[in-house]
Formats: C-alpha cells, structure tokens, sequence
C-alpha cells in the first residue's frame, strides 16, 4: 500500500521468538520552498507521509495564513522530495513572518518557527454558533472514523483527519504519520477542490487536541472538532477564544466537551 513498506523484524514473547514480516508506516522529509515576485525563500522541511503531497503543501500555506484560497497559487510542483511554489505577485507575503529554522518533525508543525507572535493572528473572527447537531451524530462518526483509515489498519503508526457533513456522510479523509500533516492534507484536498465551505462540518482526529490542530480547525472555518484523545490546555484556551466546541475523549456512549457546548443538543 502507498505510503507503507515492510521490515524484516522479530517477536520477543514469554514463549520464544519468531521472525515475520512487519508493515511501517514511511516517513520521509519533504522540502518547500516558495518565489514570490522573482525571489526565492526555503520555507522549511517536514517529515511525512510521502503521498497527496500538494494536498499537504496547500493546507499548510493556508493554515499558516500565506494564502487565503488555492487561486493565490500560480504554480505548484514537485521534484524529488522538493514542493516548489510561486505565489501570485500581487500577493501580500512576508517572509519574516512564515520562515522557519529547524525541521518540522512529524510530532510538531510549529516547532523551529523563528516567531511565535503570528499563531493568534491568522484567524479572522469567532466561529458562529448556528450549527446545532445531535451528540449521537457525532458518537455514530466515531464508528465510520474507525474504518476510514486503512494505512493505520495495516500499520498502526499513522494519524487520521476526517470531515463529516451533517447528516455523517464523509466530506474526505486523509493520513500521515503526523496529526497535523493529515489535517493539512485534508484541508489542502478541500481548498483545491473550491472555496472553504465548513460552516456545518465536523471534523474528526485521531490522537489528543494540540494547540497547533486546534489552531488549523479554527482556520479551516469547522465549528466542531472531536478527538479520542486529551487536550491540552493551550488548545482548550484557544477553543474557548474562537467558540470552536472542542470535543476530547470521544467514545460510543460519551464524550468531554471542553468548549462552546450550546452546539451539542
């Protein structure tokens, strides 16, 4: 399957050893680069899952704020582990504010950002409270997320972000070894396929509530994000900022609600 190869590995249990074939999840570095007006800058490295790789590009130039619809790009291009873009010159860029010193591991988006007085600023206002959906809804997508996610059925390494519409049909799905590339993917599949519609979406995550997903929620216009895992108390704050009803510990029969929970009937 794309984005897995198999390894040689050994079992240890109370009665022996064995040797059989294991199935990894790849992580490899991807390197981008953007020109804006003749001038070319390295934006940085991130470690991930090789595959929708201009999905990833794309969700991660509009989360980080430099673009605000995928007409903002006017070429984008790969080439040996290398996302080349050039931005449309009549685009408001500043480099200063996206550069980065460090690579990304696939742990961590925003780590090796020269600033971090920028995480507050690319949000554009709170999230209206409009979108009412039952709690049952959201338990049943639990359900449908479990089996949307095939590279970590055969794995069990990667991370998954799925987009529900309101009657629990899904909008699309994406994976990687890292939380935040597989919701950058997600939203770069949906910018490129039109403008941002997800006033009456659900997002779905695998893992805990970080700050930095939490962040590309509230940039991506969801006014719901559920998780199975924990949050964490910059992502909670955040949330309660921006009226995103944050949802942690989503099982069957419960759930925590952290944020904005007058959309939940």
């Amino acid at each position: 399957m794309a984005g897995s190869r198999e390894s040689d590995v050994i079992r240890i249990t109370n009665h022996g050893t064995e040797r059989f074939v294991d199935t990894l999840a790849i992580e490899a570095p991807l390197s981008m680069e953007l020109t804006h007006k003749g001038e070319t800058y390295p934006l940085g490295i991130t470690m991930r899952t090789p595959g929708e790789d201009l999905d990833l590009t794309v969700g991660f130039l509009y989360s980080e704020g430099i673009i605000e619809q995928y007409n903002d790009i006017d070429n984008l291009s790969m080439s040996e582990g290398v996302i080349s873009v050039k931005l449309r010159d009549n685009l408001d860029f500043d480099v200063n504010s996206h550069r980065r010193q460090t690579i990304t591991s696939s742990a961590c988006g925003i780590c090796g950002k020269v600033s971090l007085t920028n995480l507050h600023q690319i949000h554009t206002k709170r999230l209206n409270e409009s979108f009412k959906v039952k709690s049952e809804k959201i338990s049943k997508n639990l359900q449908l997320f479990n089996t949307k996610q095939p590279l970590f059925q055969l794995t069990g390494g990667t991370h998954a972000a799925i987009a529900f519409d309101n009657n629990g049909g899904v909008i699309a799905s994406r994976e990687d070894v890292g939380r935040h590339n597989a919701l950058d993917k997600l939203i770069g599949h949906m910018l490129r396929e039109g403008p941002l519609n997800n006033e009456e979406s659900i997002l779905q995550v695998s893992g805990r509530s970080s700050f930095e997903l939490v962040q590309k929620t509230i940039r991506a216009g969801f006014p719901i994000m559920a998780s199975v895992g924990a949050a964490s108390s910059l992502a909670v704050d955040l949330a309660r900022e921006y009226n995103l009803t944050l949802i942690c510990f989503l099982k069957s029969k419960s759930m925590v609600v952290h944020s904005a929970p007058n959309r939940i009937t």
